[in-house]
């Protein structure tokens, strides 16, 4: 999910034209939520066919390539500069049109009450390749055909067919492999690099060797989590790790939640985010197991396009990411209660002792007219954002460089020490090279004076009471509406608890429904974080929950790591 949602980008409007939308998917038979939009009166064969661009990824197997300005989308030889691609917002989600990709393939479509199918032929597996020396983690599937490609939670689902020998072959190279009715199902391998081509059709599938071992699946995710030996051990210091169906009103929510003592001796809330630069997305368990996260959710929220964070992120004292919109966030100390308010943070430059200059956002994408500022904290280089940037380099004080359009169209090294001050639609520098400033820094709240800062929002819950307010926090009515799987962050009087929540009976709860169960839990403080296709729990590196049925990649999360 994403959130603000980015300005609106006209498409064309198709006149005369049925417009179709409904809230499940079938692809290759399997079933997942998702909003979705036909246009057109024929139903096999769309004008448009908008899905979000997660499903395309997690449910089809589009793969993007590259990042910021010059990432593409790529599918079975067909490729687009994703930049240039027409996107609607969906239920919050960002969506493409897929009707010209299906058809270049020979995909069938149909709707029928809501319900949008997808399907290919299943194509055999003509070879299996295995790589040699740099590429020896590498496995090429020829095919006769294109095929789906899906992601189910911990899984790779190919829509192929193989043999008997094939099956034993891929066993033999190290795979967990399992043939069913929908095709070949590599277990424990959602998080691997894959990559689709055509002439002639191939899928390609890397991270075969010298990859963390991976826990065997077997039967219910949560189940087998719960039977962990390093679950088991820390329910006995006082975990709690439990899935949960309450009632608010006539809807069942479904709740699955980890909580720790604040005193743990063994467990500590952290942020988990990306090393080296903030660009990209990520799937949870690729940050989950460098910080030795036992549990961990998913995070705040991020441009799913840009890839870029949108809120507040701070680890150990370091502004990654600074907050927008006074938005609800976290901010706490290790081994202590968890602080909840909304946040701001105040960037003030001084020019030599004189005017004051307001720096509007840190280590940001969201992208508004104004002053932004930026340090190595958000990466190596800074490469333009919007179209019509200048900036300002400072180093110890003082100004030492400007740069234009086309030298931030290249991109700006950002060192460390030093902080780039960046123009965006016609706003004036506020100096030029050889001044002198100074910049000052002040959090709204206290929550932005704690060294682990998270934001999301809305805010649900303050000291037992309710303080939904999603306007204040810059959140549209349509978000606010929204129905769709939860992931948040709260506490009671003893544990901090992460949770993801999703509607039992297949409706989804809205904020002010998650505000509502969260109460009858007892918790006392409580902030929404990213959900929808975001949605994720991991436990001792399996995936739990995800909101949508498939696996995403987020930009950053939050997990109980091990001390």
């Amino acid at each position: 999910m994403f959130s603000p949602p980015p300005p609106p980008i006209p498409v064309a409007e198709v006149r005369g034209a049925d417009q179709i939308t409904g809230s499940e998917l079938k692809v290759g038979g399997i079933a997942s939520k998702g909003a979705w939009q036909w246009i057109g009166p024929d139903q096999a064969s769309p004008l448009e066919l908008w899905i979000p661009l997660d499903l395309l990824i997690g449910r089809l197997g589009f793969q993007r390539v590259g990042g910021g300005d010059d990432a593409t989308l790529e599918w079975f030889g067909n490729r687009a500069a994703l930049a240039t691609l027409a996107k609607r917002s969906l239920d919050d989600e960002v969506a493409i049109n897929a009707a010209p990709w299906l058809k270049r393939v020979n995909a069938t479509t149909s709707r029928r009450d809501g319900v949008l199918s997808i399907s290919l032929k299943a194509p055999r597996v003509q070879k299996l390749r295995q790589g040699r020396g740099s590429t020896a983690g590498r496995l090429v599937l020829d095919l006769t055909g294109p095929a789906l490609m899906q992601r189910q939670n911990d899984d790779l689902l190919l829509g192929v067919s193989i043999t008997a020998v094939q099956e034993v072959q891929l066993r033999r190279i190290g795979l967990q492999v399992k043939r069913e009715r929908q095709g070949l199902r590599l277990k424990d391998s959602a998080d691997r690099p894959t990559l689709t081509l055509a002439s002639p059709w191939r899928i390609v599938i890397d991270g075969l060797s010298g990859s963390t071992p991976r826990a065997r699946s077997s039967g219910n995710a949560f189940q087998a989590a719960l039977l962990n030996p390093e679950i088991q051990a820390e329910s006995r210091r006082g975990l709690v790790f439990d899935v949960r169906t309450i009632r608010v009103g006539v809807k069942p929510v479904r709740i699955y939640r980890a909580g720790a003592p604040f005193n743990s001796r063994s467990l500590v809330l952290r942020p988990l985010a990306a090393r080296g630069a903030q660009t990209g997305i990520r799937f949870l368990r690729q940050l989950a197991q460098p910080e030795q996260a036992l549990l961990a959710v998913n995070g705040g929220f991020f441009n799913r396009v840009r890839q870029l964070p949108l809120g507040a992120l701070r680890v150990d004292g370091t502004w990654l990411s600074g907050p927008i919109l006074n938005r609800g966030a976290i901010g706490w100390t290790p081994g202590k209660r968890l602080l909840f308010n909304r946040l701001r943070l105040d960037q003030v430059m001084q020019v030599k002792g004189g005017r004051r200059w307001g720096l509007g956002f840190l280590n940001s994408g969201y992208v508004q007219r104004g002053l932004s500022r930026y340090t190595r904290a958000w990466g190596p280089f800074y490469k333009a954002l919007s179209g019509e940037e200048k900036a300002i380099t400072v180093r110890d004080g003082v100004i030492t460089d400007q740069h234009d359009r086309s030298e931030l169209n290249r991109g700006v090294p950002l060192s460390p020490g030093s902080s780039l001050i960046v123009s965006r639609a016609g706003a004036p520098l506020p100096a030029q090279p050889g001044d002198q400033v100074s910049i000052r820094l002040r959090a709204s709240t206290p929550v932005g004076e704690q060294p682990q800062v998270l934001a999301g929002g809305p805010l649900l819950l303050k000291n037992g009471q309710t303080v939904l307010q999603g306007r204040q926090e810059g959140f549209s009515a349509g978000f606010l509406s929204l129905s769709a799987p939860r992931t948040v962050v709260a506490q009671d009087r003893s544990r901090v608890w992460l949770m993801t929540i999703d509607g039992s009976s297949g409706s989804d709860p809205t904020l002010l429904e998650t505000t509502l169960a969260l109460r009858q839990l007892g918790m006392l403080d409580a902030l929404n974080l990213d959900g929808g296709s975001s949605t994720t729990l991991l436990a001792a590196n399996r995936t739990v929950m995800t909101g949508r049925g498939v696996t995403p990649r987020v930009q950053n999360g939050l997990g109980l790591v091990r001390r």
